[in-house]
Order: structure tokens, then sequence, then C-alpha cells
């Protein structure tokens, strides 16, 4: 894959992990819409109007940003994999986590967090919180974590053919979704080997 000789190249030349991290996940193209560039249009300017943030927030991160996916080691594959999005906004960010201080009583009522796989969410919440970042599936039941469901499950039903799901996340900043998005670069170095087998193109 382009992206992952292009990476090599960087790493080889001792660019940094965050730098990156930018590189690949702002400034190169969304591999997935090489081809479709209306259809990206129309999904972040969807979400730029249902959340009311500028347009230049909403990043595309994942598999299909790249064409692989770090974790899994597996490449993009249209209609089984989901489309990651990441909205960079700290006024969105404290809007959501306002609302969790206030249900929690100051993070003091911890048993208001719903259970996901027979255990309590409020951990992968509060290590969420430590990485600058909300995924606001782990919040609290509450008007914003349901609306926030309600239309990336709608967002998901109208692109189907191409993603399995559509996910978000708020980040308070671009650092932190540098940060983020830097462990993707640190798994990949980890063992680089094992993404050799992946097919060239997406």
């Amino acid at each position: 894959m382009e992206v992952l000789e292009s990476l090599k190249k960087g790493l080889e030349a001792g660019v940094s992990d965050n730098e990156l991290a930018r590189k690949f996940f702002l400034s190169y193209q969304t591999l997935v819409f090489k081809d479709r560039q209306d259809i990206e249009y129309n999904i972040k300017d969807a979400i730029k109007k249902q959340l009311n943030v500028p347009f230049v927030s909403v990043q595309v991160t994942g598999s299909s940003k790249t064409g692989v996916s770090f974790f899994k080691k597996t490449k993009f594959t249209e209609g089984q994999s989901d489309l990651d999005v990441s909205i960079i906004s700290l006024d969105l960010y404290n809007r959501f986590l306002e609302e969790v201080h206030r249900i929690t009583n100051g993070f003091t009522d911890l048993s208001v967090f719903p259970d996901f796989h027979g255990k309590p969410t409020d951990k992968q919440f509060i290590n969420n919180l430590k990485k600058g970042f909300i995924n606001p599936f782990f919040m609290p039941d509450c008007e914003e974590k349901s609306k926030w469901l309600d239309f990336f499950r709608e967002l998901s039903n109208d692109y189907f053919r191409l993603f399995k799901d559509i996910n978000g996340a708020i980040y308070s900043s671009e650092y932190f979704f540098e940060c983020k998005q830097a462990e993707c670069i640190e798994e990949f170095k980890g063992n680089m080997k094992a993404y050799d087998s992946l097919p060239s193109k997406i």
C-alpha cells in the first residue's frame, strides 16, 4: 500500500509518531473517498450541520482513511468496514463533558454509566478523557447521547452499501487527536511484517 510504504519511509527518516499521524490523518487524502468526493462531502456536511461545528473539524480515521486497520491488521473492505469519524471541537467536547459531569454529580456517582458486554463503561469513558476525547457511546444515558446515536445510526443506514457503520468521537484539540492516531503508528512500528501480506490496493 502507498500509505504503508510512505509510513516506512517516514519512520526510517526519524519523523516522530505525532508528525506522521498529522501527515496521514490530517493531510493525506481519505483513500475510500478517492473516487467518491461527493459522498465524502455529503457525509461531512451532514455531520457539520447536525453538530453545529466547522466543516474542517470533521476528520476521517481508521481503515477508511488509510486503507488498513492498524490494530486489526486488515484492509478496508467495502460494506464490511466502519467509517470512523473524529470531530475536533473543544466546544462540542465541553458540551458533552459538562452533561456527563451533571449527570454523575461531578463523577461522584458512577452507577449511572451503562454496562457494555457485562461491564460498566465508566472506566472506558474516563480513560478516554485522559486521552482528550469522548466516545458518546460510553456516556450515561441522556438526551445528548440519544441524539448522537440516532443521528449516526441514520447516517449509517444512508451509506450501508459502503460502510458497516459510521461512528463518531469528539476530540478536545488537534493535539489529542494526533496523540490518539499516533497509537496506530506505534502499533505499525511494533510489527511491520504483519502488514506485508495485505493487498496493495483497497
